[in-house]
């Protein structure tokens, strides 16, 4: 395990795995409740958005996805880094993520349009 996020309702809590996955875990279980597939390398890094409805994984494939906690359904992928990706987080309104790559750049990007 790389990392882990706790859902700010308290309710959830994330896992970000080196076998690729995310796995969401229900606060009052032993057991895993659902786990998120996607990545082709490790999850490095995981974030919940303020609410708690989205979520988004940082990865060693140079990608970062936001998911639908709710839906436990892929959402949109950004791509534009040429390293791994270390880490990625939502700005507090959501509208803007950051992230930052072994390829040594910071980058902004747009929630709406991806870019």
């Amino acid at each position: 395990m790389y990392d882990v996020a706790i859902n700010p309702t308290g309710t959830q809590i994330a896992s970000a795995s080196k076998d690729n996955t995310i796995r969401l875990w229900n606060n009052n279980a032993e057991a895993f409740s659902y786990v998120l597939k996607g990545h082709s390398a490790p999850v490095k890094s995981i974030q919940f958005n303020c609410d708690g409805n989205y979520l988004l994984s940082a990865s060693d494939d140079k990608t970062i996805k936001m998911w639908s906690v709710i839906d436990k359904k892929f959402i949109q992928t950004l791509k534009g880094h040429t390293n791994w990706i270390r880490r990625a987080q939502f700005s507090f309104d959501a509208r803007m993520i950051a992230s930052a790559s072994d390829d040594k750049t910071v980058r902004l990007w747009d929630v709406e349009s991806s870019q």
